[in-house]
């Protein structure tokens, strides 16, 4: 049965924020934005991952045609990149994004928005893409220096991509494997295939 589109709030704190972004703040913002107290899922975390309570608590209830609303666009993310390709998912899922403040609303009709959709899947597309080909490049550095590397890491180009971003962060293998939902011996895999890649060695 089809339901009617739904607008929710996301806020998120973490102790990096200063007064001005502070969970009060952004409710206020967003009930001034017409977003119901009951509609709104929150937390207290920081924007380095992805596994926080209230984040995975409103991906299980968004359908097509729903929107995600935010105080500011930062809630998504802190790290650029894992917020744009929150913003890039969100919108291949056809799910709408409202920043308050930026005064950004992808479900316009006007130009800016649909080249703000387009810009978002674009920047999801090259991800994904960025990530293929590294483990590719990786793949083909080690044939031609006669080294063995078997099969490429079970895990896909979205969770190279993270696997990447995370021990850049300096998280270890444990806790990589962890968020992944795989084991340690497969995120070492992946990043020795990834540093082969960008032309250094596997720690």
């Amino acid at each position: 049965m089809n339901t009617l589109p739904v607008i929710y709030g996301y806020a998120r704190v973490s102790k990096a924020d200063d007064d001005s972004k502070n969970l009060e703040t952004q409710l206020r913002i967003l009930a001034e934005h017409g977003i119901r107290d009951h509609l709104v899922f929150t937390d207290v975390a920081s924007g380095r991952s992805l596994q926080r309570p209230g984040w995975q608590a409103l991906v299980e209830v968004l359908q097509p045609g729903d929107t995600v609303a935010v105080a500011f666009l930062d809630r998504f993310s802190r790290n650029f990149e894992e917020g744009v390709k929150i913003q890039a998912d969100l919108t291949r899922q056809e799910i709408g994004i409202v920043a308050v403040r930026e005064n950004i609303d992808t479900r316009e009709g006007s130009a800016a928005a649909k080249f703000f959709r387009r810009s978002m899947l674009a920047q999801g597309a090259y991800q994904v893409d960025s990530a293929s080909e590294r483990i590719k490049l990786g793949l083909e550095r080690a044939k031609a220096e006669g080294r063995r590397v078997g099969r490429p890491p079970a895990l896909s180009a979205e969770q190279l991509e993270q696997c990447r971003r995370m021990d850049a962060e300096g998280a270890g293998l444990r806790q990589i494997a962890r968020v992944l939902g795989c084991s340690p011996a497969t995120v070492k895999k992946a990043l020795a295939l990834i540093s082969g890649a960008s032309g250094g060695g596997a720690s």
